[in-house]
């Protein structure tokens, strides 16, 4: 049993695997496997991980028939045989000791889940560091790690947690979604048992232009707004807040929510596109009596309230 499975879903980058791969085959922790996990690629992205695979026996090729980032990876998790289970996106890359200092704090410890920063690389400007990058490490309670997540203070990516094997008995990552990061994070920091926490950058996250992440259509304005709508039915029902809490720990989720309610009802086409975003303004409910918002959100919740409700 290797002590890390590294999951990566492949879809269309036949110009960045390679350099993606030799991060991961460079790792100080030598008892790993690698999933390459192709899926409906139109360039030559699965030679790619063919050929790849022929000068490692640690990497394993599958591919599916489905163009998913969430499906690839809960499809790679089935194959997954490691202690431990991470994800890299096909088109990034990461330290060489990712594996083994994780790893080894996660064995420590008896851990369910260790965070790690990450720093962004863009096209035409400087790197970004959006969290600390200061090499030390905490040890949580699943509670603290939860909402460090919710909250935004940890990074909220896939990428940016080791998950011991077992979390995935239980859970899963959501599909045909974007922001599936968003909308799956806190359930696992919350059964993990114990979490830690390394602020140290890993990883190294690129953003490109025409890139998922940098494309909005209604559907990513939908699909953020779920992802938040989930983090308010969590706060709401999990038991792990008071309600004092609650409205503490949804202040973000509660403003996002809404800002992006905003553009899907503006935006909705289709009367199925309008059918759903009436439905959510139904659901403003859910945030706690007592949630700071800021005024742009309260203007927004206002109207909502005075001339859609």
């Amino acid at each position: 049993m290797p002590k890390v499975s590294i999951i990566v879903p492949v879809h269309n980058t036949e110009c960045y695997l390679q350099a993606c791969v030799e991060s991961l085959t460079a790792q100080t922790l030598a008892d790993i496997e690698i999933i390459l996990v192709e899926n409906c690629s139109t360039d030559d992205s699965l030679q790619v991980c063919k050929t790849l695979a022929q000068g490692d026996c640690r990497i394993k090729v599958l591919s599916i028939d489905k163009a998913d980032l969430s499906t690839a990876r809960n499809e790679g998790i089935k194959v997954a045989t490691g202690e431990y289970i991470a994800f890299v996106d096909s088109d990034d890359t990461v330290l060489p000791t990712l594996c083994e200092e994780t790893y080894n704090l996660a064995i420590e410890h008896n851990l369910g889940l260790v965070c790690f920063s990450l720093h962004k690389t863009y096209d035409n400007r400087a790197d970004k560091y959006p969290y600390r990058n200061d090499g030390t490490t905490e040890i949580v309670s699943a509670k603290e790690m939860t909402t460090l997540i919710i909250t935004d203070k940890l990074p909220t990516y896939v990428c940016t947690l080791l998950f011991r094997r077992d979390l995935f008995d239980t859970l899963t990552f959501p599909e045909n979604i974007y922001y599936e990061d968003r909308a799956s994070t806190f359930l696992f920091t919350a059964a993990c048992g114990r979490g830690g926490i390394i602020h140290k950058s890993y990883y190294r996250y690129y953003c490109r232009s025409g890139s998922i992440s940098r494309s909005y259509s209604w559907k990513h304005y939908r699909d953020f707004a779920f992802a938040n709508l989930r983090r308010l039915e969590f706060i709401n029902n999990s038991g792990l807040y008071s309600k004092d809490e609650m409205a503490s720990v949804a202040s973000i989720s509660a403003d996002s929510f809404l800002r992006k309610l905003r553009h899907i009802l503006s935006k909705a086409k289709s009367p199925e596109q309008r059918a759903e975003a009436l439905a959510w303004c139904n659901k403003l409910n859910l945030i706690p009596k007592g949630t700071r918002l800021p005024p742009k959100a309260r203007v927004i919740r206002w109207y909502i309230e005075r001339f859609i409700l």
